[in-house]
């Protein structure tokens, strides 16, 4: 079963994916989609992390914990944010260093107020660090970061959290529970503020299909 989707991305994935969640709990879900991850070369599996968060299933942060590794895409971070992943363990890391401080540091830019340059879905879900520290605290666990090692990776990343650090600090409720991310994945319409988001990118992606089209039509 895995071998099949073995070289799948999350595009080709997502109709057997939503099969997955709309037959089988959480548990059954997960255990399906890393079966397949765990066969993928790692820049697609990277890619591919994000559908982890949609399984609604908490086991999933260990999951990622054991398995992120270079290269490592935004797509962890997005997805252990999205999994409601707590300040304590982002922080933890930080510390530990290579692939997971990395994927620490997207996990907190995740954690920004939905804007229209995120995904439809993110911006649905619209994730809240849990036990948010202080702005000293995170300020000095950045800096620490970064003395440790101040990569042009790392040094992007920090200033992207910089600029959006008080919409990652802001607490209060998000937008979708844990629980009911693979509702949203199936079906996003119901949810609140979700007409406006959906609409709102059918609107940019149509105005990109034009001017791709108006594109080609100069070439030729």
């Amino acid at each position: 079963m895995s071998d099949e989707y073995q070289f799948s991305d999350s595009r080709a994935l997502s109709a057997p994916f939503a099969q997955q969640l709309s037959s089988y709990p959480p548990d059954g879900a997960l255990t399906w989609l890393t079966a397949i991850l765990a066969t993928q070369a790692p820049a697609l599996r990277s890619s591919n992390a994000i559908l982890l968060a949609y399984t609604g299933n908490p086991a999933a942060l260990d999951w990622i914990d054991d398995y992120v590794g270079s290269p490592v895409a935004g797509q962890w971070g997005v997805a252990a944010a999205l999994l409601g992943t707590p300040w304590p363990r982002i922080a933890a890391w930080l510390q530990r260093g290579g692939p997971h401080r990395l994927m620490a540091l997207d996990t907190l830019h995740a954690y920004r107020r939905p804007a229209a340059n995120m995904s439809p879905l993110e911006q649905i879900a619209a994730p809240v660090l849990p036990q948010a520290p202080t702005r000293a605290y995170l300020d000095a666990a950045l800096a620490a970061c970064l003395a440790a090692s101040a990569t042009p990776r790392i040094q992007a990343a920090v200033n992207s959290i910089n600029k959006h650090v008080d919409g990652i600090l802001r607490g209060g409720p998000r937008g979708v529970a844990v629980a009911d991310l693979p509702r949203l994945y199936l079906d996003p319409a119901p949810f609140n503020d979700a007409s406006s988001i959906l609409e709102r990118h059918e609107t940019v992606v149509g105005g990109m299909r034009q001017n791709l089209q108006n594109l080609l039509k100069g070439i030729l």
